[in-house]
């Protein structure tokens, strides 16, 4: 079976070793730095969306030749969208859901039900995932439903430097809280007290033993109306965004992207 057959199946693929440890040291070096200076808090960790701006340093893994290369192959063509839709985590918490889902609202019932609609994220994780269950896991053929329940369970065991290939659809979930992890987490919503609670999470980890957690998602897509939509969804998202500059790519990213095919979303959405 081929990688496109399997994507389009099961809704992911890993494919190992995509990454150098050089280049796995160097992300995560760019993260901590980054992440030390800013963040928005979420799920008792750091979150910084629209990464692909906020974090100028990370630009080369968006045209790195060996991921752009099996996204290739995934779509058949030689022709990349870069969607623009990219974050970065430490240390977060998560729950079953989907990237794009229909409550909200990146694709109409009509797009996201289709067989043709193929956009795909890379997820990029910093550290061993091969034991316990702290890394990506999924529900496969999830893509194809929009319930969260639907799909067979499946821990995705990787090492760092592998890439994790997945149908924005696709039902996932990464580091699910223990018992004291979700009553802090709803103590700290309940008061508001993100930061705090953060601080005691990380305690928390320290003691049991947790190890740090980072983690790159963006995402792909072709020349079609499924991408488009997806497109104009995320511009709109950037747009809630006071700063200006935040909605569109340096000029020399975009430089980057064209010298290695890829279209950037603004050129979709005007």
């Amino acid at each position: 079976m081929t990688r496109r057959e399997a994507i389009d199946r099961d809704g992911y693929i890993i494919v190992p070793g995509l990454l150098s440890p050089d280049e796995v040291k160097l992300l995560k070096n760019s993260l901590t730095s980054h992440f030390a200076r800013e963040w928005a808090w979420e799920s008792l960790g750091k979150h910084q969306p629209n990464a692909a701006i906020k974090i100028p340093e990370i630009s080369w893994l968006f045209t790195h030749t060996p991921i752009l290369s099996v996204f290739r192959e995934l779509y058949g063509q030689e022709t990349l969208v870069f969607t623009g839709n990219c974050d970065a985590h430490v240390n977060m918490l998560n729950s079953w859901h989907k990237d794009v889902s229909l409550e909200l609202g990146a694709l109409r019932g009509e797009s996201f039900f289709s067989p043709e609609c193929r956009i795909y994220r890379a997820g990029v994780y910093l550290q061993d995932h091969d034991r316990g269950h702290d890394g990506l896991t999924v529900r496969r053929g999830s893509h194809r439903s929009s319930s969260k329940n639907t799909g067979d369970i499946a821990y995705l065991q990787t090492k760092a430097g592998d890439v994790v290939f997945f149908d924005a659809r696709l039902t996932h979930t990464g580091r699910q809280p223990d018992w004291f992890e979700f009553l802090l987490y709803r103590l700290v919503r309940r008061l508001n007290w993100p930061k705090l609670g953060f601080y005691v999470k990380e305690s928390y980890w320290k003691i049991v033993r947790k190890a740090p957690k980072l983690s790159v998602f963006f995402t792909y897509g072709t020349m079609d109306g499924f991408t488009r939509e997806f497109c104009a969804f995320e511009f709109q998202t950037k747009s809630k965004d006071k700063d200006v500059e935040s909605r569109y790519l340096p000029a020399s990213f975009v430089r980057s992207l064209s010298q290695a095919g890829i279209v950037p979303y603004s050129d979709l959405v005007h």
